[in-house]
């Protein structure tokens, strides 16, 4: 019995390597480029490319009237024209799933002379981190997981990557908002992200104040009061791939983002802006070292240059999106010195 056991097991798992070989040389491909457009487009792009771009819709989107619809990498490209980038771009991606592509650049084929990684603050708070989006991001690098392609293929036909419920997305983030103390070294007389939002949602500190202002200054203090630590997911996922250019030895840009500081300081007021201006400074000593240059864009665009005036987005019209460029292309400039060409 026993002897028959072990036989059919045998043939079950040469049965398995068997689909797994065929599944590979045929329909592998197929579901990688339907699925993985992004890790594709690593792969196919690498030799040809000196610099890498990783960003999220604050690289590419840019306002309707704009005379100009250049993304921030592409003006970015314009003060190196020698030079070739090449963009990888994901709505709402983050730390973790940049830190994926990074794995798919072959170093034996050609090794990049530098890479650039979006830096969003945003990305660190408790919504971006539990977003219903999560799924279709993570689905995006399904097959990066580290089993066979056969095995990678059958956890995403049953949606085993992210695939935790709107509800419990939303549960998550309520708990944080209600249970993580905010910490100031002044009085502040809210305790929690939860105590200062609801507060502001009864009208703002102005009787005058419309709902919308209400709403919006809500939305401000949900996307940016938190304090960061080494305990945030994506502190650690940045820490992985600041190791990991290291470890290679390519040269690695942090392009924080603009933030509207100046609605943030309007509509809410500047202990909030003590926060953003705090975790941006937590970033830069704890990334600005070493092979890593963080560019610091917190606060260099005006708020009339957002396109989204009533929402947190780091969205900006063709004034904004240059700035940003401009001060990325500065500090680039440093390594690649005899590629810089000034454009104005």
């Amino acid at each position: 019995m026993k002897k028959k056991i072990i036989i059919r097991l045998i043939a079950l798992l040469v049965v398995v390597i068997l689909f797994n070989f065929i599944y590979y040389f045929t329909l592998y491909k197929r579901d990688v480029a339907k699925n993985c457009v992004q890790v594709l487009e690593v792969k196919n792009k690498q030799a040809e490319t000196d610099i890498f771009y990783f960003g999220e819709s604050s690289n590419f989107t840019t306002k309707e009237n704009d005379s100009i619809q250049q993304s921030i990498s592409e003006i970015t490209n314009l003060f190196f024209p020698q030079l070739k980038f090449t963009s990888i771009n994901q709505p709402a991606s983050h730390a973790g799933i940049y830190k994926a592509w990074l794995t798919q650049i072959n170093l034996n084929e050609r090794k990049p002379k530098a890479i650039i990684v979006t830096l969003n603050l945003r990305s660190f708070n408790a919504a971006w981190r539990n977003s219903k989006l999560e799924a279709h991001l993570q689905q995006s690098i399904g097959f990066l997981n580290p089993y066979p392609p056969l095995a990678n293929r059958f956890l995403m036909s049953l949606n085993a990557f992210g695939n935790e419920t709107e509800p419990v997305l939303e549960k998550k983030v309520s708990k944080e908002w209600r249970k993580k103390q905010l910490k100031f070294p002044f009085p502040f007389k809210y305790k929690t992200t939860h105590e200062w939002d609801k507060e502001m949602s009864r009208g703002g500190y102005f009787s005058t104040w419309s709902k919308e202002q209400s709403d919006l200054a809500c939305h401000y203090i949900k996307a940016y009061g938190f304090n960061l630590d080494e305990k945030n997911p994506r502190v650690n996922d940045f820490d992985e791939i600041s190791d990991w250019c290291r470890e290679q030895n390519i040269p690695l840009y942090l392009n924080l983002m603009a933030e509207n500081v100046q609605y943030a300081d309007s509509l809410v007021g500047k202990e909030l802006v003590f926060l953003m201006r705090e975790n941006r400074d937590y970033l830069v000593k704890r990334y600005n070292k070493n092979n890593c240059k963080v560019i610091d864009n917190l606060e260099s665009v005006n708020g009339k240059h957002f396109i989204d005036q009533q929402w947190t987005t780091e969205h900006y019209d063709y004034f904004g999106r240059m700035l940003v460029a401009r001060n990325l292309a500065d500090t680039l400039k440093i390594q690649f010195k005899n590629d810089y060409k000034k454009i104005y």
